[in-house]
């Protein structure tokens, strides 16, 4: 193999390292929703705008964000705050949202598979960073 050769495949199997692991994908709602959450969950048969189970709509970064951590995007947080919110900002171990993706004392979401363990690594490593929306 010659040296060109070999350097192309260090750099492929270094970019397909960093892609598994999700350190290269980036911990922000933009991308989560869209990535993440809008393919797996907002589905014709789960949380799209027109089926929206348990009354959750995650079809649209704006509702998701608002159904998920109890507020509109952008909205400081406020002491009247319903609680029990799926996203806890800043305390994945609070959030149901991780409970239900990991299957931990409820059914795993989404229900036809659990999701890559590296995307809810993501989504847990949004919320540790506080969960923002932008």
């Amino acid at each position: 193999m010659t040296s060109r050769a070999l350097l192309v495949a260090a750099l492929a199997a270094a970019v397909s390292s960093a892609c598994e692991d999700g350190s290269e994908r980036p911990a922000e709602w933009r991308y989560i929703h869209a990535a993440i959450l809008r393919p797996e969950c907002a589905t014709a048969g789960c949380h799209s705008r027109l089926t929206a189970l348990a009354g959750l709509d995650l079809s649209t970064q704006e509702s998701a964000y608002t159904f998920l951590v109890g507020r509109v995007c952008g909205a400081p947080a406020h002491p009247n705050d319903p609680p029990g919110n799926y996203v806890f900002p800043g305390e994945p171990e609070r959030s149901e949202l991780l409970a239900r993706l990991r299957g931990e004392h409820v059914d795993v979401m989404p229900p036809d598979g659990p999701l890559p363990a590296v995307e809810i690594d993501l989504i847990e490593r949004w919320i540790l960073e506080g969960a923002s929306c932008d």
